[in-house]
């Protein structure tokens, strides 16, 4: 190589490794935007785990109950022929199932406690308050956050106690007075020996590392990105197909968006067309995963669609997955090959890192 090459070679080098380096800046800081908020005024929104349980035991006959989200929403159908009142904190009408719908009382204090933010309900507001109804549903199901499940949950409670006592919903159906009821369940957090594995593969990656050695870090970031893409999808599955109380389309939408990127990138990494771009995406999006997830390995039940061993065992894959060729790929973009340096004769300069070939352009 002539002396006059060898510059230009090193400035496309350094070239190369800044923009590198700022898509991995800009990629991080989307991922900390797309995290999504943990709770809200009315405490954690669409959980994954929870430490307490509201488990229903008696509801009126012709009606469908079920807790939502752990101890936080209810939700009801109620017979279309019949009409079904659910009481506030008061004893005053909430919510009205009736065979025209749902409408909510206005001048009911749950109301405006039920409101996002949360408002304080004016003081002339009584059990006796004329209601002034309104439509929120023409079906005959709905879902409102209640406060008596998990009312329970702020009292004393003796070590190794897991019932913490009966909750009720008052309710009219056709005028007699009946009631929605359960009891308050509590589970101590899992063992914190499920992080431990997380810890224990970044540490051997970080060994891996300090070898450098460029065939080994491949080899080890392909089987980290399959283990993540793995845990990416069971994790994904479990999440999507929980429903609150039925799956939604929008669920089934996000479900099929986490199979597309699962197919892409497995056939990325099985036709050998990866770099060190498709390995961070895939190191993000099990990170992630693993994130909006992570309160299982927190909390004693877990509120997805999977047993609680395998929900846990998916979220450590994707953590310790994830972050393991996170660190992979922060030396691979700083590595560069004889490949992805100069462009050879006859070969255009890829426009994009995904266009490499690292069976070549990782060589040294």
């Amino acid at each position: 190589m002539s002396s006059r090459s060898r510059p230009a070679q090193s400035r496309y080098c350094t070239r190369g490794a800044a923009a590198a380096r700022a898509r991995l800046a800009v990629s991080a800081l989307a991922l900390g935007l797309l995290l999504p908020a943990a709770a809200s005024a009315h405490g954690p929104v669409d959980p994954a785990a929870s430490s307490y349980l509201a488990r229903i035991a008696t509801a009126p006959p012709g009606t469908v109950a079920k807790v939502i989200d752990g101890d936080q929403r209810m939700s009801l159908r109620a017979n279309p022929a019949e009409t079904l009142v659910v009481l506030d904190y008061r004893g005053a009408p909430y919510l009205r199932f009736s065979p025209a719908g749902v409408q909510v009382n206005r001048s009911s204090s749950m109301y405006y406690l039920n409101q996002v933010p949360a408002q304080i309900p004016p003081p002339r507001l009584q059990p006796a308050t004329p209601p002034r109804w309104s439509t929120v549903s023409r079906a005959h199901q709905y879902s409102w956050h209640d406060g008596r499940l998990h009312a329970l949950a702020s009292t004393a409670r003796a070590p190794g106690t897991t019932y913490l006592g009966h909750w009720r919903v008052p309710v009219r159906v056709n005028g007699s007075l009946a009631a929605i009821g359960g009891g308050l369940f509590y589970a101590e957090p899992p063992s914190i020996v499920w992080f431990w594995p997380i810890v224990v593969v970044v540490a051997c990656v970080l060994a891996v590392v300090r070898l450098r050695r460029s065939q080994l870090d491949l080899a080890v970031a392909r089987g980290l990105a399959a283990v993540a893409l793995a845990g990416f999808v069971v994790a994904g599955a479990g999440r999507q197909l929980h429903g609150r109380p039925t799956v939604s389309a929008g669920q089934l939408i996000v479900l099929g968006l986490v199979l597309a990127f699962a197919v892409w990138a497995l056939r990325r990494l099985v036709q050998r067309r990866h770099g060190w771009f498709t390995f961070f995406l895939v190191a993000v999006a099990a990170i992630w995963q693993g994130a909006t997830l992570v309160t299982v390995l927190l909390d004693g039940f877990v509120l997805v669609d999977l047993p609680p061993f395998l929900a846990r065992a998916v979220v450590v894959a994707c953590l310790a997955a994830g972050a393991g060729l996170l660190v992979l790929v922060f030396r691979m973009a700083e590595r560069p090959g004889p490949a992805a340096a100069v462009p050879t004769a006859g070969r255009p300069e890829p426009e994009d890192e995904l266009d490499f070939d690292d069976e070549h352009a990782w060589e040294v």
